[in-house]
């Protein structure tokens, strides 16, 4: 789940990346047609501020893929948002301070901030731009700030040509284009997400109606074990009780008594409880191994973790372990579950025939597989083929404060 989210993460950021060199590069542009129609010094940071943030987007996105983490993601990010809040805060200073549009200039990066980060770096970045501004505006009035103004103004400057070009093409065309460009772009990702978090719930609402079909299955399998083996098991003790067979009777409780335990352990293992997952596990593997004749290899360093993730892991081993008994036509099955960097890792393979993939959808095991690790937060991977076997691998997040060694 951690690497989808990165994963996701990433191409947004991939996306935006793309928007801010349109937007800068748009700048740079605009400045080079202001420079060239009026009487602004080439060396104006109009244009050089811009250019040097662009040239910025380039170690930034190296440093966004390098990163593991969604949290590290999210550090480089903010802080590339620091620097661009230097930029900008230069710029405005260079640009006329509050004279001019300069409180403009902050918009994208306060809209990007508040976007990706959480809710309390995307306020501090917002505070830190709010800040930079009112920064230089109070340290040219104070007169600890040199001002700098970047038009002549020897006319009005309603009828200065460099005043009104840069305004229009900065202020009015360049802003509020790149404005509708950045928004249509987060409309488009929201739109993607929409349909992706639609195209979700229509598989959880097939999924949902597969496992109340499995529930009712497994509702009907208990029920015609308990009538037809339980049921006849009573029904002969008590004709060899009225028959005066007190030995044979007792031999049929014991094992309509043994039945029993056996169905409530399918049911909910005990060991599960008590002892753990550890244990819990090495049952079930011995009783397969016992009841199938196939040899088990487990390597299971695990110790006692949440009950909703011990029984998940122990679900979806039972069912690759039944998967393996009904289809696979296996001699060995390998199970290893270790804890690695804060998760619950874990594999079942077998060397039976496997499946196509791509021929072969998942049936309700697989998706019950799935199911049950993702009710905990983590992934799930099959790798198969025909005449290769099948792994099932996954992996699930642990709190730190369960997390043993």
């Amino acid at each position: 789940m951690e690497e989808e989210r990165l994963r996701e993460h990433l191409a947004i950021i991939d996306r935006t990346i793309l928007v801010r060199r349109v937007t800068l590069g748009s700048f740079c542009i605009l400045a080079v047609a202001v420079l060239l129609s009026s009487k602004i010094s080439p060396l104006n940071p109009l244009f050089s501020v811009p250019f040097l943030w662009l040239l910025l987007t380039v170690p930034f996105e190296h440093l966004v893929h390098r990163q593991r983490t969604l949290r590290a993601v999210q550090n480089v990010h903010a802080a590339f948002f620091v620097i661009e809040v230097l930029f900008v805060g230069y710029l405005v200073h260079r640009l006329g301070g509050v004279e001019w549009i300069g409180v403009m200039f902050y918009l994208f990066t306060v809209m990007y901030a508040n976007f990706f980060l959480p809710r309390a770096a995307g306020y501090l970045v917002t505070g830190l731009a709010t800040g930079s501004y009112v920064l230089v505006a109070f340290l040219e009035y104070l007169g600890l700030l040199p001002h700098f103004r970047p038009f002549s103004h020897r006319t009005p400057p309603y009828r200065d040509l460099s005043y009104v070009l840069a305004t229009v093409l900065v202020g009015g065309i360049g802003i509020y284009g790149i404005l509708a460009f950045t928004v249509r772009a987060f409309a488009d990702l929201f739109q993607r997400k929409s349909e992706e978090l639609a195209r979700r719930k229509a598989v959880l609402e097939r999924l949902s109606l597969k496992l109340l079909s499995a529930r009712e299955e497994e509702r009907r399998r208990v029920a015609r074990r308990i009538h037809d083996e339980m049921g006849q098991a009573l029904a002969a003790a008590r004709w060899a009780l009225a028959a005066g067979k007190v030995e044979e009777a007792d031999k049929l409780l014991a094992e309509l008594g043994e039945g029993l335990r056996g169905l409530a352990r399918e049911l909910r293992p005990p060991l599960l409880d008590e002892l753990g997952l550890g244990a819990a596990l090495t049952n079930l593997l011995e009783d397969f191994s016992a009841s199938t004749g196939i040899a088990v290899e487990r390597e299971l360093r695990v110790g006692r973790y949440p009950p909703e993730v011990e029984i998940a892991i122990f679900r979806v081993v039972q069912e690759a372990l039944e998967n393996v008994r009904r289809h696979a036509g296996a001699k060995r099955v390998i199970v290893r579950i270790k804890e690695r960097n804060g998760k619950l890792v874990g594999s079942v393979t077998d060397d039976g025939v496997g499946f196509d993939r791509h021929r072969i959808s998942e049936g309700l095991g697989l998706s019950g597989m799935r199911e049950w690790i993702s009710l905990v937060g983590g992934e799930l991977k099959v790798g198969t083929g025909p005449g290769k076997g099948t792994r099932i691998e996954f992996e699930v997040p642990l709190p730190s404060s369960e997390t043993t060694s």
